[in-house]
């Protein structure tokens, strides 16, 4: 469930082409784990809109936190932003607490129109109040 919401901040900034989603910079520990994205359509363009769903299995109940998102355009530094998890959810049409066990969340965004070229790389990290990290997902596409 939470993947769906970090790669949503990562939406804002993927315009065109087929981006890559991989949680790389997840770790072990974990809250969040077994995780997985798909998006259709599988070619994203501009002015179109996309359907992300996520899965995965949340190790325990998390009742809020933060997620830190931080963007890049051809390795420049253009997007630095914290957004609240449980407000973030609500875009989601879910709520805090998020439960132990399995999650799936299914989310429509519009991919806006931006005449910008190059590689743009976003990196989303979401943590408990207490800073443990739920999870962690990258992705970079080619405009």
């Amino acid at each position: 469930m939470m993947k769906t919401l970090f790669f949503l901040c990562a939406v804002a900034l993927v315009f065109a082409g087929v981006p890559s989603i991989s949680f790389n910079c997840a770790k072990t520990d974990d809250i969040l784990s077994g995780q997985g994205i798909t998006w259709s359509p599988k070619d994203v363009h501009s002015n179109e809109k996309l359907t992300i769903t996520a899965h995965g299995t949340m190790s325990q109940e998390v009742t809020g936190g933060d997620i830190h998102v931080s963007a890049k355009l051809d390795g420049i530094p253009v997007l630095t932003k914290q957004f609240d998890l449980c407000d973030a959810l609500k875009q989601a049409n879910l709520t805090c607490p998020i439960p132990k066990g399995p999650a799936q969340v299914a989310l429509t965004v519009d991919i806006p129109s931006i005449p910008v070229h190059g590689t743009v790389s976003v990196e989303a990290t979401a943590v408990t109040k207490a800073s443990k990290e739920i999870t962690c997902v990258s992705g970079h596409v080619k405009l």
